[in-house]
């Protein structure tokens, strides 16, 4: 099952809900004012960047 994060378009509330597929198409009630307006927001995943991955490779080269 997926976690989607939605937005209430009523109060502007944010919140996570773990969704069924099956329930995909089902409106979801904001647990804040218990308004159906609500969207489906666009994640962002967590990635590793350049920065991070060159300052622990440069942290393991310290122990001869």
């Amino acid at each position: 099952m997926p976690i989607y994060e939605y937005r209430c378009q009523r109060c502007g509330y944010r919140f996570e809900k773990l969704v069924r597929l099956s329930q995909t198409a089902q409106p979801v009630v904001c647990p804040n004012c218990g308004a159906e307006e609500t969207e489906r927001l666009l994640s962002a995943f967590a990635t590793h960047s350049a920065g991070a991955t060159s300052t622990s490779a440069s942290c393991s080269t310290g122990g001869g």
